[in-house]
C-alpha cells in the first residue's frame, strides 16, 4: 500500500500532450489553497477539523466540474518500523508475542507525486477544476487518521459538500470562501491508497459524485491485512498491520492517543473479522454508492490484492455503470498509453453528461501475460464454467473423488518459500500436499475465484497457517504459483471469532483463493499445493508443525475452467 510506484505509461504520447498543453496554458488558471471545515474533531483539541486543499481552476470558469483526488501521502512519511513476523509459535496458540519489530521497506512516493500532478494538468486541459486535497490527519489538513474508518471517509465527502454548498471552507487569512465557480459534479481518481479513498467516499452516497475510477485500490480492510481468519501482510512489507500505517501517514504531533487506539483495537494477535474490520469493510456499504465506476487493477498485484477489484465488481453489478481493467502488472496503473484518456472519457460521460459511448466498450478487459489485451462480457469470462476437482491420492487432482485417505505433511515454517515447495508435484516433500491433472489436451482457461475445501486435522498445535496454491506444471514439473489464499482453521465456523484446535481433530475448512485469470498451455497440468506457512505473507512460525488432510470426497477445489 506505501509503495506508490507508477507505471511510466502515464508519460506516454496520450498524456504527454494533455501535460504539455496544460503547462502552456497555466498562466490563465487561477490557484487557491482552502480549508474545509468537516463536522468531527478527531484530535479533540476543541476546533473542527479542516482539510487541507489546493484549487485550480480556469480563469473566468464558472459551472465547472472537478476531477478530485486525496492523498495521505501529499507530504510523505514517517519513519516507523513494522511488527516483526518470525515467531516460536502463531500468537493465536500460545501467547508467544510476535517478536521483535523489523524494519519495513521504505519506497518513494515521487511516482504518485507526479502522477497526482499528471492528473491536475489532464483535468485542467479537458475543462475542469482540479481539487487535491490532504486526507483527514495529514499532510496539512488536522485532526487524526483512522485508516479508513467512517471519520475518513466523512472528512473527504466534506469536500463534495463544498463544491455543491453544504459546508464551509477557509482561506488562509480565516475568511470564508465559496466555491462559486463549480457545478457540484464531481469525479475522483487515484491509485492504492489514493484509489481507496474514492472508494470510501463513493460509499457514503454523497450527492454529487459521479464517477470514480479507483486504481489498485481497497474495498475492504481486512482483506488487506488479514486473510480467512490470518493475519497476512501485503506483499513486499512483511510486518505492515494498520496501526504501522497510521504512524506512517500521521502529522507530526498530536494524534498519539488515535493511533493507539488503532494498535489496541486491530487485533493482531488473531486475524478475525472483529468490528475494527467490519467498520472499514465498504462491500458491506456498496449499496449506497450511485457514482459510475471503472475499476483499473493488476493481476499481479499482492500489494491490494485483485480480490478487492472482484468484490467490488461483483457487490456494484447491475447497481450503477461498470467497467473493469485487468492488467498483466502489479501495483499501479495498467500498462496502456490511453489510461489517461479513457479515465476522461468516463468523467466526460458521468461528470459532465457527454454522449461519448464509452459506455459501449467490453465491459472488462483483461492483458494476457504476452501484454495483449482483450474485452470480455461478463467476469469470469463467459466461456468457463465451474469444475469441481478433488484431491485424491497418489498426487491426483480429478473430477471424480477417489476412496477416502489421509495425508499428512509438517510445517516448513520460516525456513522455506511457497515458491520453493510447489517444485516437482509428483516428488516426495514432507512439508506439504500436491496433486495435478493429467496433461491438458488444448489450452485451459482459468478464470474467477476459486472455492476450496478442506477437511484437515492439526496434530500437535492448537492453530496453523494453511496456505493453499494453484499451479502451472510445464512439461518438465515445474511449478509456476498462478494464485494462492489463506486460512485459519480456529475460524473454520466463524470469521469473527476464532477457536483452539483440538488436538488430532478434523475440522472442515472453506475459504477463497485469490481471484485470477490465467492461460494453461496445451501439455501443462493444472496443480494444487496445500501447505502451511507462506514465507511472504504469513506470519513464520518455528517448523514443526504436522497437518493432516482428509482427501477424496472430503478435500476439493472448485475453479472457473474451460474445456475440462
Amino acid at each position: 500500500m506505501r509503495d506508490h510506484r507508477v507505471h511510466a505509461v502515464l508519460f506516454a504520447a496520450g498524456v504527454a500532450g494533455v501535460v504539455a498543453a496544460a503547462t502552456a496554458a497555466r498562466a490563465e488558471t487561477i490557484e487557491e489553497t482552502v480549508y474545509v471545515e468537516t463536522a468531527l474533531d478527531t484530535d479533540h483539541d476543541g476546533k473542527p477539523d479542516r482539510i487541507y486543499l489546493t484549487v485550480s481552476r480556469p480563469t473566468g470558469g464558472s459551472a465547472l466540474p472537478t476531477v478530485y483526488t486525496v492523498s495521505p501521502y501529499s507530504l510523505g512519511g514517517n519513519d516507523v518500523a513494522n511488527h516483526g513476523v518470525d515467531v516460536a509459535r502463531l500468537p493465536q496458540d500460545e501467547d508467544h508475542g510476535l517478536g521483535p519489530a523489523a524494519a519495513g521497506a521504505r519506497k518513494t512516493r515521487d511516482a504518485a507525486r507526479t502522477f497526482l500532478a499528471a492528473t491536475r494538468e489532464a483535468a485542467l486541459a479537458r475543462g475542469y477544476a482540479a481539487v487535491a486535497a490532504h486526507s483527514l490527519g495529514t499532510g496539512r489538513s488536522t485532526g487524526c487518521p483512522s485508516v479508513g474508518d467512517d471519520t475518513e471517509a466523512e472528512a473527504a465527502k466534506t469536500v463534495i459538500d463544498w463544491l455543491n454548498g453544504r459546508a464551509r471552507a477557509f482561506d488562509g487569512q480565516n475568511r470564508e470562501v465559496k466555491a462559486t465557480w463549480a457545478n457540484g459534479k464531481v469525479g475522483m481518481t487515484g491509485v492504492s491508497y489514493d484509489g481507496t479513498l474514492p472508494n470510501m467516499v463513493a460509499a457514503t452516497g454523497v450527492a454529487g459524485l459521479e464517477a470514480i475510477v479507483p486504481v489498485s485500490a481497497i474495498t475492504s480492510w481486512y482483506d488487506y491485512y488479514r486473510a480467512n481468519g490470518l493475519v497476512v501482510s501485503p506483499d513486499g512489507y512483511a510486518g505492515e498491520d494498520a496501526d504501522v500505517l497510521g504512524k506512517y501517514i500521521v502529522r507530526p504531533t498530536g494524534c498519539a492517543a488515535a493511533i493507539d487506539a488503532i494498535a489496541r483495537t486491530m487485533g493482531r494477535e488473531t486475524g478475525d473479522f472483529t468490528r475494527f474490520w467490519q467498520d472499514r469493510d465498504y462491500i458491506a456499504r456498496a449499496a449506497s454508492v450511485h457514482a459510475a465506476v471503472f475499476i483499473m487493477h493488476g493481476q499481479s498485484d499482492w500489494n491490494v490484492r485483485q480480490r478487492h477489484a472482484i468484490r467490488w465488481w461483483e457487490a456494484l453489478s447491475g447497481q450503477v455503470p461498470l467497467r473493469m481493467w485487468l492488467g498483466r502488472g502489479g501495483h499501479g496503473y495498467p500498462d496502456r498509453s490511453d489510461v489517461m484518456d479513457q479515465t476522461y472519457a468516463w468523467f466526460d460521460r458521468y461528470v459532465k453528461g457527454m454522449d461519448n459511448g464509452v459506455e459501449n466498450s467490453a465491459p472488462v478487459e483483461v492483458e494476457s501475460p504476452a501484454g495483449a489485451w482483450a474485452g470480455q462480457q461478463a467476469w469470469p469470462h463467459e466461456r468457463t464454467a465451474a469444475k469441481t476437482l478433488y484431491l485424491n491420492a497418489a498426487h491426483a487432482l480429478a473430477a471424480a473423488p477417489a476412496a477416502a485417505a489421509a495425508a499428512t505433511f509438517t510445517d516448513a515454517g520460516k525456513t522455506r518459500t511457497l515458491e520453493d515447495l510447489v517444485g516437482q508435484p509428483t516428488g516426495d516433500d514432507a512439508a506439504r500436499l500436491a496433486f495435478v491433472t493429467a496433461p491438458f489436451a488444448a489450452a485451459t482457461k482459468l478464470s474467477g475465484t476459486g472455492h476450496v475445501r478442506l477437511t484437515l486435522a492439526v496434530q500437535n498445535r492448537h492453530a496453523a497457517n494453511v496456505t493453499v496454491a494453484v499451479v502451472d506444471y510445464d512439461a518438465g514439473g515445474d511449478g509456476t504459483v498462478v494464485t494462492r489464499g489463506w486460512a485459519d482453521p480456529q475460524n473454520h465456523a466463524d470469521l469473527a471469532a476464532g477457536e483452539p484446535l483440538a488436538l488430532g481433530q478434523s475440522y472442515e475448512l472453506r475459504f477463497d483463493l485469490e481471484p485470477k485469470q490465467y492461460d494453461f498451455a496445451a501439455g501443462h497440468r493444472l496443480g494444487v499445493v496445500v501447505a502451511s506457512t507462506d514465507y511472504d505473507h504469513t506470519i513464520r512460525p518455528d517448523a514443526g508443525t504436522r497437518l493432516a488432510v482428509t482427501l477424496g470426497e472430503a478435500s476439493s477445489v472448485e475453479l472457473g475452467l474451460s474445456g475440462l
